[in-house]
């Protein structure tokens, strides 16, 4: 057993610690796992957005935080702005920093064109520049120009985010057929994540239009923000009990919904590696997911999911048709779904691979 005080130190950059996302889980697993006996985790929280500028306020409060916990590596979860503050925060107090890129501002579908160049050419590029290594969590953001561009000589590659190791005994029975009062042929199709525009859901609901078939039943897990107004075109879905909306809840019944759900809907117009999309898999769903960022790192597509184009409501149609009528097929899709999680995705995989640039670090060979 390695000594307390005499364990390496790491923070783990979280960002608003009361709201369930996909960075958080990914910071909160490291930290709960094995790698817990050789490390001294302890957790940079960032208790508020940066709010669109530079706020030193919050680097005050992250440098404090760092400098009263002393680490001997910085690990930042993300680009975007609270990325930002936190690389800045660790670069003032003299610390190794590790970056994670999860995503990117200019990705944003929304994001107007004073703010993409602000992101795109001053922010981001600089987050990049003031790690000193850098990794992402799927190989197609590993591959782009300004990953490239900006992190010469410091890019370690691409880690995937890891599974879930789901264990059957320990997940709670949600009943979701009988809390919603379907009938026990309803075939649920399930959407988990923010009812945003840039997750597809304009082409989600657009699609529930389209599809007569009564067995099938939508339900959307996820918090809609209040300039949102989705629900408001699904009014006749919803009486129709054709569409229900849940809350985000705690983890456990989300993995309970999944488990009890058919397929699982993936319809997002950018992404990097879905924690629901792996958490999907694992259950053994069949996975419906757009074809981007690093979804089909994950879907192979007609071997363990099918593959769509994003933005296209037909195919969207097309494929939760196929998988309603065959019910061999959705059981071959998410078995094979299963096997390629523990395979490339599990826990141990990729927490060895982050253990392994934390002790380079550490040891100053990177």
């Amino acid at each position: 057993m390695v000594i307390e005080n005499k364990k390496p130190k790491i923070m783990l950059h979280i960002i608003m610690p009361n709201q369930v996302s996909g960075p958080n889980t990914a910071s909160r697993l490291i930290a709960d796992s094995y790698l817990k006996e050789h490390y001294n985790f302890q957790f940079l929280t960032q208790k508020t957005h940066a709010g669109g500028k530079i706020n030193f306020s919050l680097i005050r409060d992250l440098r404090n935080q760092i400098n009263e916990f002393n680490p001997d590596i910085i690990h930042v979860s993300g680009l975007q702005g609270s990325g930002f503050h936190a690389v800045v925060a660790a670069k003032f107090s003299k610390k190794k920093i590790l970056l994670t890129v999860r995503g990117a501002a200019i990705d944003a579908v929304g994001l107007s064109p004073k703010l993409r160049f602000i992101f795109g050419k001053i922010v981001e590029p600089l987050t990049l520049r003031l790690s000193n290594q850098v990794y992402t969590v799927c190989r197609a953001m590993e591959k782009r120009g300004f990953i490239q561009n900006n992190t010469k000589g410091r890019l370690i590659g691409a880690i995937h985010n890891s599974a879930p190791e789901i264990f059957n005994e320990n997940i709670v029975q949600f009943n979701i057929k009988e809390k919603l009062n379907l009938s026990k042929d309803s075939l649920i199709v399930v959407i988990v994540g923010r009812i945003i525009y840039d997750k597809g859901v304009t082409y989600i609901c657009d699609a529930i239009k389209r599809i007569d078939d009564q067995r099938v039943k939508f339900v959307f897990i996820g918090d809609e923000p209040n300039n949102m107004n989705f629900k408001s075109t699904l009014v006749k879905e919803i009486n129709e009990r054709k569409v229900f909306f849940l809350n985000k809840q705690d983890k456990n019944n989300v993995l309970a919904i999944l488990r009890e759900s058919d397929i699982f809907l993936f319809a997002t117009l950018h992404e990097n590696l879905s924690n629901a999309l792996l958490e999907a898999c694992s259950l053994g769903l069949a996975v419906i997911a757009t074809n981007v960022g690093g979804n089909p790192e994950v879907i192979k597509h007609g071997y363990n999911g099918i593959l769509i184009s994003p933005k296209n409501s037909l195919e969207i149609v097309n494929s939760i048709n196929l998988l309603v009528n065959d019910d061999e097929l959705r059981k071959e899709l998410g078995g094979k779904a299963i096997v390629n999680i523990k395979k490339h995705f599990s826990q141990e995989k990729i927490l060895h691979q982050v253990e392994s640039v934390y002790q380079k670090m550490i040891n100053c060979e990177i």
